[in-house]
C-alpha cells in the first residue's frame, strides 16, 4: 500500500479533484477559485474544498473514499489544511459529526459572516445542521522580561511607542541569545541600564496574547532584580513608569502582566 499523504493541490489538477468525486458517485463538484486540499496513495482517497469567504474559508464536499474511512483521514487531513491557514475556517454539519470535526480542533461557533448565516438558515429549512468554527492558530513571540523593583519596592512599567498598554522592560530573543543574554541587551537598548546575569533571579515562564501584535501570543521568561539607578526611555519606548504590585485595578496593563506576571510576583513577594 502506497504511503498516505496530504497536499494542496494545484489549481491545473483541480480536474482530479472532479474525477475523485465522480467515481465515488457523489453529488459534490469542482467549484472556480476554491482550494482543494487532499489525501492520496498516489491516487487521491479523500478531499475537501475550501472557498473564501469574508476573512476565512467556508469548507465543504469532504469525503474520503468507502475504502478508506474508519481510519482516521478525514481527521488528518483537517488537521493537515488547517495548520497552513492563518485564517478562520468555517464548516456546516449534522451534530452527529460534530465529534469528528472537533479532533481536529472545529467548536460550535454562533457568529459567523453573514453569507454564510443566511446560507444556514436557507440549507437548516430542509436538514438539521450547526456551524463550526476553527480560529487560525495564534504565531508565539519568544521574549525575556524583568521584574526590576526600587528601593520603595515599586515594579518598573514601560510603554512603546503608539501604544496604550503599560508592560514590563525586555524584549524579543535574537538568534542563539540565551533569556537572560536577552533581557541584558534589551535593557541596555530600551533603559540605558547595565546589568549582569547575577543580579536576577528567575520567576517563571508565563504565556498570554500579545499585546501589541494581534494574532500573535507571548511566552516570556520572566526574571526579578533590584533597581537602584535612574533609567530613561530609549529606542522604541515612550515612557517608562511605576507600579504598585499589589494593585489590581488598572485597565492600562498588558494581559501577560496582568493576568499572569503580577499573581506570580505578589506570591513570590509575600512570602520573602
Amino acid at each position: 500500500m502506497h504511503t498516505l499523504t496530504f497536499q494542496h493541490l494545484p489549481s491545473q489538477q483541480h480536474p482530479l479533484i472532479a474525477r475523485f468525486y465522480r467515481n465515488q458517485k457523489s453529488s459534490m463538484r469542482a467549484s472556480k477559485g476554491a482550494k482543494y486540499w487532499v489525501a492520496r496513495r498516489k491516487e487521491i482517497v479523500a478531499a475537501c474544498c475550501l472557498t473564501p469567504v469574508a476573512d476565512g474559508y467556508w469548507l465543504t464536499s469532504l469525503l474520503v473514499a468507502p475504502d478508506e474511512r474508519n481510519r482516521g483521514i478525514a481527521s488528518l487531513l483537517l488537521q493537515r489544511l488547517s495548520s497552513g491557514i492563518a485564517a478562520p475556517i468555517w464548516l456546516f454539519c449534522h451534530p452527529s459529526l460534530q465529534p469528528l470535526y472537533a479532533k481536529a480542533g472545529f467548536t460550535p461557533c454562533d457568529e459567523i459572516p453573514p453569507p454564510l448565516a443566511e446560507r444556514l438558515t436557507r440549507y437548516r429549512r430542509n436538514k438539521s445542521l450547526i456551524a463550526l468554527c476553527k480560529a487560525p492558530a495564534m504565531k508565539t513571540l519568544n521574549i525575556a522580561s524583568a521584574c526590576l523593583l526600587d528601593d520603595e519596592n515599586r515594579l518598573l512599567i514601560v510603554r512603546k511607542r503608539a501604544t496604550r498598554l503599560f508592560m514590563l522592560p525586555g524584549g524579543k530573543a535574537e538568534a542563539g541569545e540565551t533569556p537572560l543574554q536577552t533581557l541584558i541587551r534589551e535593557l541596555t537598548e530600551e533603559l540605558g541600564v547595565q546589568m549582569q546575569a547575577k543580579d536576577f533571579q528567575p520567576l517563571g515562564h508565563f504565556q498570554a496574547e500579545a499585546a501589541n501584535e494581534p494574532g500573535f501570543q507571548v511566552c516570556a521568561e520572566v526574571f526579578v532584580a533590584p533597581l537602584r539607578v535612574p533609567v530613561k526611555a530609549l529606542a522604541e519606548l515612550e515612557e517608562t513608569g511605576w507600579l504598585n504590585w499589589r494593585e489590581t485595578s488598572r485597565e492600562d496593563l498588558a494581559p501577560l502582566l496582568k493576568e499572569k506576571i503580577l499573581p506570580a510576583l505578589r506570591a513570590s513577594l509575600d512570602e520573602s
